[in-house]
């Protein structure tokens, strides 16, 4: 039988486009899923090509669950940071491929107080900023280094593209009630 003669049979064009959108879709689904570029991996690559560069081994860093990468840089001792707390943050924004790294797209250094000051949950922030944070106290300089998904993903802001990895140079430098 024919598909002519078999669509024939249905004197309705809902139920013809309905066949023929079921016997297209074995064709849709045969799209191989290799030609879908998988951002989160080619993020973790980058993250993982700089700590390469910069000659941080495995024991120098951890990765949370969530793809965020913390390189400690000095270790605080005053509180720790939490819901409802102000903090005085000093941070430097860099990118981390290599042919832009030592490109800064953010400074607290351009704020009147050379700091960023807000009250934690108060505000919306990325991501990957907000978990970082959660994980510091009041002392602590961290890098940290986001996948895009947890930064400003395909969508980008300002002079951030889409799909980028970022890391931020983070210090913070007073938790208070």
């Amino acid at each position: 039988m024919s598909l002519k003669s078999f669509f024939a049979r249905f004197r309705f064009p809902a139920i013809q486009l309905c066949l023929l959108l079921l016997c297209a879709l074995p064709a849709l689904w045969s799209c191989s899923k290799a030609d879908v570029v998988d951002v989160n991996a080619v993020d973790d690559t980058t993250i993982r090509d700089y700590l390469k560069r910069h000659n941080y081994i495995a024991s120098d860093y951890q990765r949370t669950t969530s793809g965020l990468y913390l390189v400690t840089l000095a270790t605080g001792m005053g509180p720790q940071v939490a819901t409802g707390k102000k903090l005085s943050v000093k941070y430097t924004g860099k990118f981390v491929s290599a042919a832009t790294e030592n490109t800064v797209f953010d400074t607290s250094d351009n704020a009147p107080s050379k700091s960023f000051d807000y009250t934690v949950g108060a505000i919306s922030l990325i991501p990957g900023w907000s978990e970082g944070v959660a994980l510091m106290r009041q002392g602590d300089r961290k890098l940290l280094l986001i996948p895009s998904y947890l930064a400003y993903g395909p969508s980008g802001a300002g002079s951030i593209p889409g799909n980028t990895p970022i890391l931020f140079d983070m210090q913070i430098v007073t938790v208070s009630p």
